[in-house]
């Protein structure tokens, strides 16, 4: 739950230098550490001493299902308080795409989206947006699906890597609105995890105030407009936000958004 200049203020509070930290954040981020105890390059007394005061989250799968026509995976992950979220992980000749979600259901009331009849539970911490990426990683190394399982299924042979190479916040939820949330996670996606801001795409029904303040505020990833009409009468219907933000609004949202490049 902790940013990283927050975990560097609690290893110095428990007297420990911010190089300790730094070594914290690689077994977490890096090498997907499931337990304090695998931190085998901390000393034993801090590891108990960590272990008194601090956890590893991570989240419970519950289903993962393997498309046979082309090797797309969909995991159901269970969350500390026992509600529900959905991973995507669709392979593409050299990039393996994740999509991940940002919200337990979602409170825009899409009309073509199943996620929207579940309205909106609650918001993702930014560490329950990172998980899904740790969690996934942890689950297809060392290797996505075997080559030979796939042949057998039908699924082309390609050339798709062994780990994630692009993320998408295109899951369950509307990422702008949780913002705060999701704002923390690109900078940990970016700058802990080490994605290429190129490769992070997010994807909004159309929130035009936080379009310009994801410009702001945000790592200069990719955004994605999820349109689906090309007038205001009908995507009125189908998509109620357009009744607030209609496209006039969005598209001159669109055009002010800086692009690298």
């Amino acid at each position: 739950a902790l940013t990283e200049q927050e975990i560097v203020k609690f290893a110095e509070n428990q007297g420990q230098s911010s190089y300790r930290a730094k070594q914290i954040i690689n077994w977490i981020y890096k090498k997907y550490a499931t337990s304090l105890e695998e931190m085998t390059d901390l000393s034993k007394s801090f590891r108990e001493l960590l272990n008194k005061t601090a956890f590893i989250s991570s989240l419970k799968l519950l289903s993962r299902i393997i498309g046979t026509k082309d090797g797309t995976q969909k995991f159901l992950f269970e969350l500390e308080d026992g509600e529900t979220i959905e991973s995507v992980l669709i392979p593409d000749n050299d990039r393996l795409t994740l999509c991940i979600s940002s919200q337990v259901g979602c409170a825009m009331g899409c009309k073509f989206c199943v996620t929207g009849k579940l309205g909106l539970k609650r918001n993702l911490k930014a560490y329950e947006i990172i998980d899904q990426i740790i969690s996934v990683s942890k689950i297809i190394a060392p290797s996505v699906i075997p080559l030979s399982s796939l042949c057998q299924r039908g699924v082309r042979r390609g050339s798709s890597p062994s780990k994630i190479t692009n993320i998408v916040f295109m899951g369950m939820g509307e990422p702008l609105h949780n913002f705060p949330e999701v704002l923390e996670a690109l900078r940990r996606i970016t700058d802990i995890l080490g994605f290429s801001k190129r490769r992070v795409t997010l994807s909004t029904v159309g929130i035009a105030p936080e379009i310009f303040e994801l410009a702001e505020k945000a790592p200069r990833i990719n955004l994605a407009i999820s349109i689906n009409a090309t007038t205001d009468e009908i995507r009125n219907k189908i998509m109620p936000i357009n009744q607030k933000y209609h496209l006039k609004e969005l598209l001159n949202a669109c055009r002010k958004f800086p692009l690298e490049p």
